[in-house]
């Protein structure tokens, strides 16, 4: 049976400081797309415009109103703040953040990991 995308809720604010330290670390110490140390001066400009339904803290970003179709472009490991191992993506390309998404790599694993614990 397929698993079925979880529903995403409208939102519109800017990123949290826990986000952003999550994101920013990502770009500068796990990218899958080659060096993409350019893009941390963007963080603080982005715009939370969705959110997953479910408790795992999932988030989809705007900038300048550009919401294109993107791929994986950093890759993590962390631990949530129960201990619990966290899978970390972030999505956009070279120019542009779009996502960032936690998924549970335990079994009942939820919300974004301690930025202290993440690792390529």
């Amino acid at each position: 049976m397929d698993k079925q995308p979880a529903a995403t809720v409208k939102e519109d604010r800017p990123i949290s400081t826990d986000e952003a330290a999550v994101v920013t670390w990502m770009l500068l110490h796990a990218s899958v797309a080659g060096s993409l140390d350019h893009l941390a001066s963007s963080v603080p400009l982005l715009r939370v415009v969705g959110r997953c339904a479910c408790s795992c803290g999932s988030v989809d970003f705007e900038v300048n109103r550009q919401t294109l179709p993107f791929r994986p472009i950093v890759d993590a490991t962390g631990q949530n703040g129960e201990g619990l191992e966290i899978g970390v993506l972030l999505w956009g390309c070279r120019e542009l953040i779009t996502g960032l998404e936690f998924y549970d790599m335990e079994g009942e694993a939820t919300g974004a990991p301690v930025v202290s614990s993440l690792r390529e």
